[in-house]
Parts: C-alpha cells; sequence; structure tokens
C-alpha cells in the first residue's frame, strides 16, 4: 500500500472513530431521555410506563454518553478499526447473539406479550430506523471510498451501487414521510398497497418483495462465502470490481440469518404456517443485512488503493 494511501486510510479511521463515538453517545442521551419521561410522567406518557427495563436502559445510556466524553469510546472504534483480526469477532457477534433472542422471543410467546414485541420492531420502529441509519451511511461511505481508484469499471459499479443503497435507505422512510409525516401524494394514493410514498409497496411488485428480497439476502449470503474460499489476494489484484461485489467472508453470518428469516416469510406469505416466526420479523432481517452491507462498506472505506493492487483478509 502506498504511503498517500496509508495516510488516507489513518485519516479516515479517525473521522469513523469520531463517528461512531458521536452516534454512541447521542443514543445514550436518547436512552437517557425515553427513561426519563417514564419515570417523571409515568402512564401518561406515549413510551409506556416506567419500569426495571426502562431503568436498565437509562443506566446504559449514561454508560454511552460516559465514553464519549471520556474518549474510551472514540478509542474503543479507533482500536476495532485498526485490527483485521476483528473480523472473526464481527462473524461470531450475531451467532452469539441469536440464541439469547431465541430465548427471549420463545419467553414472550409464552407470557403472551406479542404484540408489545411486535410494536417495538414493526414498521417505524428503531429496529427499521437503524436499518435506513446502516444503509444510508453506507451509500456515502462507498461512495467515497473508490474516490481514489484508478479503475473507471470499478468506480461506476461502485458509485451505482452506493445510489442502489442510498434510494433502499429512502425507501425504508418512505422518502421522508416516515419522519415529517405528509400526506401522500395522489398517485402513490391510488397505486401505492400502504398509501405510501415509496416505491415497493406499489401494487404490481408489493407481492413479490418478500421473495426478491430473499433471494438478494441468499445471494448475498453466497458471495460472502465465495470470498472466504477464493484466493483475495490473487484476485483482488486482477480487479477492483470483485473487491466491491463479493462481500466480506466475515458478514456472511448477517446474511444468512437474513435469509433464513425471510424465507421463513416468504413460507408465511404462501398460506403456510411457520410456528415461533411473525411476518414483522421481516424488518428484523432487513436490519441484519443492512448491517452486514455497512460492515463491507466499512472495510472498503478504510483500505482506499489508488491502484491496482488492493488489500485483503479472510476471517
Amino acid at each position: 500500500m502506498l504511503d498517500s494511501d496509508i495516510q488516507l486510510a489513518n485519516d479516515r479511521r479517525e473521522f469513523l472513530s469520531r463517528f461512531f463515538a458521536a452516534s454512541l453517545g447521542l443514543m445514550g442521551a436518547s436512552l437517557i431521555g425515553v427513561s426519563l419521561v417514564n419515570l417523571l410522567f409515568g402512564s401518561t406518557s406515549s413510551v409506556g410506563t416506567f419500569s426495571l427495563g426502562q431503568g436498565l436502559q437509562g443506566v446504559v445510556g449514561l454508560f454511552f454518553v460516559f465514553s464519549l466524553f471520556n474518549g474510551k469510546a472514540k478509542n474503543f472504534f479507533l482500536s476495532a478499526f485498526a485490527r483485521q483480526k476483528n473480523q472473526l469477532r464481527v462473524f461470531l457477534f450475531p451467532l452469539l447473539v441469536w440464541p439469547f433472542f431465541l430465548v427471549y422471543r420463545f419467553s414472550i410467546e409464552q407470557s403472551g406479550e406479542v404484540k408489545p414485541y411486535l410494536r417495538r420492531i414493526t414498521e417505524g420502529s428503531i429496529v427499521e430506523w437503524l436499518s435506513f441509519i446502516f444503509l444510508l451511511f453506507s451509500a456515502f461511505l462507498l461512495w467515497k471510498a473508490v474516490s481514489n481508484w484508478s479503475s473507471w469499471r470499478g468506480k461506476l459499479i461502485a458509485r451505482f451501487i452506493a445510489i442502489c443503497l442510498f434510494v433502499a435507505s429512502m425507501e425504508e422512510m418512505s422518502w421522508g414521510q416516515m419522519i415529517f409525516n405528509w400526506r401522500t401524494p395522489e398517485v402513490f394514493d391510488v397505486v401505492n398497497r400502504q398509501q405510501e410514498t415509496n416505491m415497493h409497496n406499489l401494487a404490481f411488485f408489493h407481492d413479490y418483495t418478500w421473495l426478491t428480497l430473499s433471494l438478494v439476502f441468499t445471494l448475498l449470503s453466497f458471495l460472502s462465502a465465495i470470498s472466504y474460499f477464493q484466493p483475495w489476494e490473487s484476485l483482488l489484484k486482477r480487479s477492483h470490481v470483485v473487491r466491491v461485489v463479493l462481500p466480506l467472508s466475515c458478514c456472511f453470518s448477517y446474511f444468512l440469518i437474513a435469509a433464513i428469516m425471510y424465507w421463513g416469510v416468504v413460507i408465511e406469505k404462501s398460506g403456510v404456517n411457520v410456528s415461533f416466526l411473525h411476518t414483522r420479523e421481516q424488518e428484523i432481517a432487513e436490519c441484519l443485512a443492512a448491517i452486514g452491507i455497512f460492515i463491507h462498506c466499512v472495510f472498503l472505506y478504510l483500505s482506499p488503493a489508488s491502484k491496482g493492487r488492493m488489500t485483503g483478509s479472510r476471517l
């Protein structure tokens, strides 16, 4: 890697570390705010009554804010982005968390609290917001990542994908309608199944969205598996395009879980009852896939290559 590439990678790593530390602090402040609203206003608030969970949420928020101000959050991310061996941890994270989620999912099924759970993961929830944020920032990172590439073909493909990611992120928020709550234009009100300002719910495409995303997530799983078994060094020396198209192998676990969940949704939508699965859990699958895409875009952003030679690593 050239000296200019090394300096650019260090500058980008510093920027990402600062950004994520600030985002963590902002999330912490939000968690504290919600806990305080519940504590002070109780049942009169729109977010529910105060509970032990809300109290723990506030404590976590305090920890996030404290980590921001004492610099530990920035140092944590700076260290994480600097070590390629952390890819194994990234790969294992959803696999280690998933059993705990299944236990939680089973417990709420037995306790009859499925409706509150679904409200927390359905459209407009924090899960959908996270998908929007990950996809939007992925588009930005991918666009910037290829700014110093010499290959016009690789740059063109990467920026086309970045535009697609931007469109996907805006579709999640109905192009701002879910934020600003404007009235749906008449043309969309007539042809859109959910009367929203987006394209993926248009009548002629709506019924195919689940199958389409299932295939996309499956393809991403397959491509990330290929990136593990193929000789990265020889491939990357020949093509910038390969670097963009083949996701990091550590993203495989995110795409695989997303694909499995979405195929379950497809089966449910076809009229076959799948126990222990609700179709609204598609939002969790979409969020997992968005995280996998984001991880890959972060790697591309932190691995600038102005010439043909690029570095890559497996798990």
